[in-house]
This record gives structure tokens, C-alpha cells and sequence, in this order.
């Protein structure tokens, strides 16, 4: 293991390589030139050195597609239950395919008029991007329309209306999203965007490395796709845990903070909470309302032998009686209330 000093050296050029055979001893700075920078070979050609950081490669390594794959086979065992109560029919949806590269060279495969659909998975950063196939997207459309499905379609350019309708299907789809993900973390999908536009999206997501996942989905013998893109800068917060045995045994919870419920206690006590006695009711004409003087006495429907209900935050909590403490008003905490219990006999 070299020395930090020997490292140092080794990066300034201090440390030459002696060749065999009498050539000319080479100089290692020489070699790791900056990136872009050519460097001569063995062979005479001109050869391209690049950084490479080995603590934080920029790609999934096979746990973390494994774990991603366990997590679209949920998916689409959820998908095949809550689609067909939305869309009306029998849908067959299944994983087909994962693949991992860069975002520019799989949207130049897509159409002109492909809706993508730009999804957050707060509180990771980022956008997943979902895309049906143009097959699949219009005879959703013909379906939400009350058409018939004949398993062909016409192409044409997206209404309003029918990104409306195909961005209801993913907002419904959501709920579904994060139950599959929930044994590896706790996300929160939206819906932040749908547009046909592709230069807003590549804007948006750049031409970082992604993961493919396409599932298949069949309706009513008519075969499409549906697409995630999720890029990794997306799932690295969460890269210690895409793991298939944490998918397998399921996400642990948070350990409890005994000192952070110690201050929320504390804190909980502070609270001020309002406490009513009520004393009893009494029904009054507007003609004797208007009567009252000082001196005269209202007869409620309550008897002094009755106890008294004693409401906490307006929600009725115990039974109570009137006394005093020292020289003021105060009341005696006899009971706790239950709504089906008999008064005389809670008060007992």
C-alpha cells in the first residue's frame, strides 16, 4: 500500500518507470493525462485516458437491477388487479424487459407524438419518465370514450382531451407505484408533467445513465408497452438499500429516538387545552329572553344530583361534580364518561 507521500509523488511525475531491453524509463504523470488528452501507445496511436470513479460508478450494479426488477414484477401483479377496475377490461400486464443506458439514445427511438409523462418520487431528486405505446395509449382512449376496441387505431396527433384522460390513467397508477416500492423506501409519486414535447424533456433529464423497465401489457389481444425511465442519480440516495434480500424481508422501520420523544413530550405538555363543565340546558321564548332581570333565576334540566359532564377540546371526557377549593368555584373529577353508560350509575 503506497504512503500519501508516495502517492504525491507519483501524481507529479516524481516516479519514472524503467523500461527493458535499455529503452527510455517512462514517467507515470506522463501517462494519466488530463481527460480528452491523447496519450501515446505501445502501437504509435493516439489513445484517450478518462476518469473513472471507482467509489461512485455512474451505473446500476446487478443487486440494484434485481431489486429494481422485484419491484416492477409487484408493480405489475398490482397493475393487473387495479387497471382492469379503472379502464373496464380485462388487462394482462407482465415485466418484459430491463436495460440500462443513456437517456438520449432511447428517446430517439420514441415517436413524434409519444406523451411522456414526468414523475417525482419525492423526496428523491429528480424525474422517472413513463411513456405508453402509441397502440396501447389509443385504445385506452377508445375505451374511456365508450368505443368499441377493434385492435386498430389511426394515427394521429393527441388532443387535449386525450392527455387528460391518459394522465388520469397514471395518476391512478400511483397509488400502486409506491405500494411496490414501499419495502425498499417510502416514496411520495406525483404527477409533475405530461408533454409530447421531447426537447423539454431531454432538457429535463439531461443525458444521464437510466434504467429501462418496459412491462408489457395486453388488452383484449391488442399487445403494447409501457415504459419507466429512472435515472440513476434518481435511486442513488436510496443505493445501500436496492438490495433483493431488503425487498425480500421488507424495508426495517425507523428505530424510535427515545430523545426525540422525550422533547415531543415535553413539548406535548405546553399544549394549552380548553376544559368546559357544562352546568345544564335550558329552552327560553325570545318574550321571556327579553324579560330577565337581575335577581331572577333560570331552572335548568340538570339536577344538583346529577354529576356533571366535563368536556376536553369539546369532546366529553369525565363525570364531575361542583364544590369549591379554598374561596373559589371548582369541581371534583368523579368518573370517566362512556357515552353508553347510564349517568347515575358511571357517577356511583
Amino acid at each position: 500500500m503506497l504512503a500519501q507521500s508516495e502517492i504525491d509523488a507519483l501524481l507529479s511525475g516524481a516516479i519514472n518507470i524503467d523500461q527493458k531491453h535499455g529503452e527510455d524509463s517512462l514517467n507515470l504523470a506522463d501517462m494519466l493525462n488530463q481527460p480528452g488528452e491523447a496519450a501515446k501507445s505501445d502501437a504509435g496511436g493516439e489513445k484517450k485516458i478518462q476518469t473513472y470513479n471507482f467509489w461512485s460508478p455512474a451505473r446500476f450494479s446487478k443487486d440494484q437491477m434485481r431489486a429494481v426488477e422485484l419491484v416492477h414484477e409487484d408493480l405489475s401483479e398490482r397493475l393487473t388487479t387495479s387497471l382492469p377496475t379503472f379502464l373496464r377490461t380485462n388487462v394482462r400486464p407482465r415485466l418484459a424487459l430491463m436495460e440500462q443506458g443513456r437517456f438520449h439514445d432511447f428517446i430517439n427511438d420514441f415517436a413524434e407524438q409519444t406523451l411522456f409523462h414526468l414523475i417525482s418520487l419525492a423526496p428523491l431528486p429528480g424525474h422517472m419518465v413513463l411513456t405508453l405505446s402509441h397502440n396501447i395509449s389509443y385504445l385506452i382512449l377508445e375505451q374511456r370514450l365508450g368505443g368499441k376496441i377493434e385492435g386498430r387505431f389511426t394515427e394521429r396527433s393527441l388532443t387535449e382531451i386525450d392527455q387528460s384522460l391518459l394522465r388520469g390513467l397514471v395518476e391512478h397508477m400511483l397509488g400502486d407505484v409506491k405500494s411496490a416500492w414501499s419495502k425498499v423506501a417510502s416514496l411520495e409519486p406525483s404527477l409533475e408533467d405530461s408533454t409530447i414535447n421531447q426537447h423539454w424533456v431531454q432538457m429535463m433529464m439531461g443525458n444521464e445513465r437510466v434504467l429501462l423497465i418496459a412491462i408489457e401489457i395486453n388488452i383484449q389481444g391488442v399487445t403494447g408497452t409501457m415504459s419507466f425511465f429512472i435515472p440513476f442519480n434518481t435511486l442513488k440516495p436510496i443505493a445501500d438499500v436496492l438490495n433483493p434480500h431488503i425487498w425480500i424481508a421488507g424495508r426495517k422501520e425507523h428505530q424510535m429516538d427515545p430523545v426525540a420523544r422525550q422533547v415531543a413530550i415535553q413539548t406535548m405538555m405546553k399544549a394549552v387545552i380548553p376544559i368546559k363543565v357544562i352546568l345544564g340546558n335550558a329552552d327560553l321564548t325570545l318574550k321571556d329572553l327579553m324579560g330577565l332581570s337581575i335577581g331572577d333565576v333560570i331552572e335548568l334540566d340538570q339536577s344538583v344530583e346529577n354529576p356533571l359532564v366535563v368536556q376536553v377540546a369539546n369532546k366529553k371526557q369525565f363525570y364531575a361534580s361542583v364544590g369549591k377549593s379554598r374561596k373559589r368555584m371548582g369541581i371534583q373529577i368523579n368518573g370517566v364518561y362512556r357515552e353508553h353508560d347510564d349517568t347515575q350509575a358511571s357517577y356511583k
